[in-house]
């Protein structure tokens, strides 16, 4: 610690008034389910039990694993692509532990209340932060909604020790998680970000949201991750170079984290930018960045003009994006480009999705012919509206029909626009090949050539693998390919 950094005396917890009841918490997907994990923790915390079980196993073995423990509590938080299966696990459990109460957690419950309230077999919505939560649980009757409290990060740590043993995928994936803040300074209409800005408001959300965790903290969280076959952590803050602009106060914590974590875990890592925060950071941080991070993923979302007011995204434009990644790459920092394609017409900002496509791709194929050889990649994903955000509302309001293939999930291609038939295909494929598309600077012929193509079921899953296998290359080289077959067991892969 620098002998010259005030420590900043915080409240601490409160104690719990119950302890020693059961808990089940529920992973499902191919992610770490990153904000159960500090639910585990403060249910240990407050000297509960846990377990956990991994939701995408057979159901009969689950309800096993659930009747054997008999938990007073179940426990999901699921993102929207997870929460049909969690309503379908919840209705199972409920069948064999009828008294066992469910909690249901996360933006994407808040933003369905009347769905969580008919159904039956949900008891509780939690809405926010774990914290103060637990005891109004256990206090409170069934089909209550309970707002969390915010607190500061230096209480909160997950735990995932118990997580990784019990879901052993989990501990096995090649990448891991780790966070040091919990917000984000932008207010794109794709997001969740201004539902909890404008719940707990602008000045508590700088506080709790935006304040970044002890260094000592996070560095105890990954020295597990030294246990497991762990190939390289995602450093998920949306922005990691938020406040190291001259005169901010994020340089110091990224030095002080940095070379704790050289030190200590020194396991490689990649980490999210914008190219807003990358043009106004200073030098010293960026060297320190690149210290730290062989790779950034950068999100562009959109071409500028009228794609980008439908984003919220008008502050950001080409010029900006091709000035950010020569910065990064001057640095060593090579760069992934992420992009989202299919997009709704509203208020006629993009009468033509695919032509809005594939300006999308061109800028793309600009970008990288702006940086050195092999230090950029792209991923392109399908545009996901999610229930709650401001653009899902916008798209409501609009009359915009939703796709009813759509589950969320970025490697099927499936976004929530609905269009007609042709289009549809077009945007899928679009998102399948795009990778390929700016690697080879292919022509806009060829584009729209491929992008009508009909691939089969074994040619779709093949380019989404091949897209997931180049994103692992690029950042880890080109050892990880013998190893692919094996990451791609212990993911329930969907295309």
């Amino acid at each position: 610690m620098n002998p010259d950094i005030v420590v900043k005396e915080y409240p601490k917890l409160p104690k719990s008034k119950h302890s020693g009841l059961k808990w089940t918490l529920v992973h499902i997907g191919n992610d770490i389910t990153y904000g159960l994990a500090f639910v585990a923790g403060e249910l240990l915390r407050m000297n509960h039990k846990i377990m956990w079980v991994d939701g995408d196993d057979d159901i009969q073995k689950l309800n096993k694993q659930v009747k054997d423990f008999s938990p007073d509590y179940i426990c999901f938080g699921p993102l929207s692509t997870e929460f049909s299966r969690s309503v379908e696990l919840v209705k199972e459990f409920k069948k064999i532990l009828p008294s066992t109460k469910s909690v249901f957690g996360g933006k994407h419950v808040l933003a369905i209340p009347d769905e969580i309230k008919n159904n039956k077999d949900i008891d509780y919505l939690v809405w926010g932060p774990v914290y103060d939560t637990i005891d109004k649980i256990i206090d409170s009757p069934v089909k209550t909604t309970i707002k969390g409290a915010p607190t500061y990060p230096c209480n909160m740590q997950p735990a995932l020790e118990e997580y990784f043993q019990q879901v052993p995928r989990m501990g096995r994936r090649e990448r891991k998680y780790i966070m040091s803040h919990f917000g984000c300074v932008y207010n794109c209409s794709f997001c969740c970000t201004s539902v909890t800005r404008k719940s707990y408001g602008a000045k508590a959300y700088k506080e709790y949201w935006l304040a970044r965790r002890p260094v000592e903290n996070m560095i105890e969280e990954a020295k597990l991750f030294l246990k497991y076959p762990t190939k390289e952590i995602s450093f998920e803050d949306d922005d990691v170079l938020y406040g190291t602009h001259e005169g901010g106060e994020g340089t110091q914590w990224l030095n002080e984290f940095t070379k704790a974590w050289k030190k200590e875990i020194n396991i490689p890592m990649y980490a999210n930018v914008t190219p807003q925060t990358v043009v106004k950071a200073t030098d010293e941080a960026l060297a320190t960045l690149a210290d730290l991070a062989d790779t950034v993923t950068m999100g562009v979302q959109t071409t500028g003009g009228d794609s980008s007011k439908l984003f919220n995204r008008h502050f950001q434009d080409e010029n900006q994006v091709i000035e950010a990644v020569k910065i990064m790459t001057s640095f060593g920092v090579k760069v992934k480009l992420e992009v989202i394609i299919g997009l709704p017409n509203i208020d006629g900002l993009v009468p033509d999705p695919v032509t809005d496509a594939i300006r999308t791709i061109q800028m793309c194929q600009r970008i990288t012919k702006e940086a050195p050889p092999d230090m950029t990649w792209t991923s392109c994903f399908p545009l996901m509206l999610y229930p709650g955000t401001a653009l899902y509302d916008k798209a409501n309001k609009a009359g915009v029909p939703l796709s009813e293939a759509c589950e969320f999930e970025w490697h099927s291609g499936e976004g929530s626009v609905k269009f007609d038939k042709l289009t549809m295909n077009r945007i899928r494929n679009m998102t399948k090949m795009a990778t390929m598309f700016i690697k080879y600077d292919m022509s806009e012929r060829w584009m729209r050539a491929l992008m009508d193509s009909n691939l089969t079921d074994s040619s779709s899953r093949q380019l989404s693998e091949c897209q997931y296998l180049e994103s692992l290359v690029f950042r880890l080289g080109d050892k990880i390919e013998d190893e692919f077959d094996d990451i791609l067991k212990d993911m329930h892969f969907k295309y």
